[in-house]
């Protein structure tokens, strides 16, 4: 099924109706705006690139901590000064609007 577009930060409820007419529990989500885009991290890099939503303030986090963030530029591009991470290191990064609305976040693994 498809619907219109819909603003970011907006609540929804989806469920599902079988044939018979029994309902779904609903589920409630919230629309975000679309996961940073994130170019490849290597072990010696200090630094994360990439681009996002225009003036959206960008978070790297590896586990619960966060490692930097840096305001992305009229044009969405954005670089976040981070320490050295080891190979292997998972890092998460999303942004958040002036709103405060958070997007879906990208996963990305340090490479060697």
């Amino acid at each position: 099924m498809k619907i219109k577009k819909q603003k970011v930060g907006k609540n929804l409820s989806v469920y599902s109706v079988d044939k018979a007419g029994n309902k779904s529990v609903a589920k409630k989500i919230t629309i975000k705006t679309a996961a940073p885009a994130v170019t490849k991290v290597k072990a010696h890099a200090k630094k994360v690139t990439g681009k996002t939503e225009v003036n959206s303030t960008v978070y790297v986090k590896a586990g619960n901590k966060t490692l930097g963030h840096a305001k992305a530029s009229k044009n969405g591009k954005f670089t976040v000064i981070i320490k050295k991470q080891k190979a292997g290191t998972a890092l998460t990064v999303y942004s958040k609007d002036k709103k405060g609305s958070t997007s879906y976040s990208t996963t990305l693994i340090v490479s060697k």
